[in-house]
């Protein structure tokens, strides 16, 4: 299997004309998980589904009983997305697979592909849905009723004709891995930049998010002299500069308020109300911290010094996450062989391995991304690191296969 036309294919699926629309549970996204499974089974996989509409494509091991050794990623994508966050931890997943089998080798643990559900949290409204089910995080329960973004409930969504896989067995549980690694492109600049091929993951940022709202007072943009105004947008872009310089004071770390809606946003009226989304993120918890403290500080100062009303409220929290060393050890060494220039980096995104990192030893693979971009159409990673990316991955699942040789 060559994971390029497995990407090129999967490219067609939800194609827009800025990008790649895949939410989950619809058709596109169904399409999807029906190509990865005939292609699973095509190279002689048993292929299972669960209730979230995670998919496994299983290759038995030479040991009955033994938990499997897995990779995956989803096939989910944002709103125009690119063909390759995601979709190449499940296709690379496969080709490794390939690879493996066509070298002959025999591994003890049975090797897992996973394709996991609603990682991108683009139609339900929870990120790493599926793998979060799977690793106890969130019970079922709780998402069959979500609301997708156009009203459908989720269990009534893998009911219908774009949910469950037909002839796909359902599992009603699910054993966790004994060991797990993760494809993927890096999505930042850092490789790139760095001049290497493939990169180490040696944690995954924790991440807060804020809705934060500064409450002015709107008035005639030509008759209320500038001493007397409250302007809620000049205080919401002094919050926006103040958190900016924190985040580089601070190191480490990294900041951004990407949304503002203003009201009632008019260009001869001023600003009474302005609303916004802060999204902070580290490799470090504490880290976290100080940039949180310096937020409210700076909402509270800017808002006492222009008489405005700032309300700060977190919305999501998520720890950060750090990658096994066992597992970190072994993707070294395989990464290093393949590539010497290869280096351990922080994942500023958060990945399905954040979750089966909370119940199996797990790691990641990074590719670089051309020029440091993701989440659009534009998104684009060298065929031969592509390559060389699932290379790295079936080395790192038979070198797992000896590691963990106790699981």
């Amino acid at each position: 299997m060559q994971v390029t036309q497995a990407l090129a294919e999967l490219a067609t699926l939800g194609a827009t004309s800025g990008g790649i629309d895949r939410g989950l549970f619809t058709p596109a996204e169904h399409a999807a998980r029906t190509r990865f499974a005939a292609w699973a089974r095509a190279l002689g996989a048993d292929v299972t589904q669960d209730r979230c509409g995670n998919v496994f494509a299983r290759i038995a091991g030479s040991e009955p009983g033994l938990a499997p050794i897995q990779c995956g990623s989803h096939l989910d994508t944002v709103k125009d997305g690119g063909a390759y966050d995601g979709a190449y931890g499940v296709a690379g997943g496969l080709a490794a697979l390939s690879m493996i089998l066509t070298r002959g080798a025999r591994t003890r643990h049975p090797l897992e592909v996973v394709a996991w559900a609603g990682e991108e949290g683009s139609r339900f409204p929870v990120g790493t849905l599926g793998s979060a089910v799977y690793a106890g995080l969130i019970h079922y329960a709780e998402i069959a009723e979500l609301q997708s973004a156009d009203g459908e409930p989720f269990a009534d969504a893998f009911a219908g004709p774009s949910g469950a896989l037909a002839g796909v067995p359902v599992r009603e549980t699910n054993v966790p891995p004994a060991a797990y690694v993760e494809l993927h492109i890096e999505q930042g600049p850092v490789l790139e930049r760095g001049g290497a091929r493939l990169g180490i993951v040696s944690a995954i940022a924790g991440q807060r998010r804020y809705a934060i709202t500064v409450s002015g007072t709107a008035g005639h943009a030509g008759t209320v002299p500038m001493r007397d105004r409250a302007d809620a947008l000049a205080a919401a872009a002094e919050v926006v500069l103040e958190l900016e310089r924190s985040a580089r004071a601070i190191g480490d770390c990294v900041a951004t308020i990407g949304t503002i809606a203003v009201e009632p946003n008019q260009a001869n009226v001023i600003p009474g109300v302005a609303r916004m989304r802060a999204d902070v993120r580290s490799g470090d918890d504490a880290t976290i911290e100080r940039i949180a403290a310096a937020l409210y500080d700076a909402c509270t100062r800017i808002g006492e010094r222009r008489g405005v009303g700032i309300a700060v409220d977190e919305t999501e929290r998520r720890a950060a996450v750090a990658m096994d060393a066992a597992v970190i050890e072994t993707v070294r060494d395989v990464c290093r062989a393949l590539d010497p220039d290869a280096f351990v980096l922080t994942s500023g995104a958060g990945h399905d391995a954040m979750c089966v990192a909370r119940v199996a030893p797990a790691g990641m693979i990074f590719v670089p991304s051309a020029g440091g971009r993701s989440h659009v159409g534009e998104e684009h990673t060298a065929p031969a690191d592509l390559e060389l990316g699932v290379e790295a991955l079936a080395n790192a699942l038979v070198a797992l296969d000896a590691a963990f040789a106790k699981n």
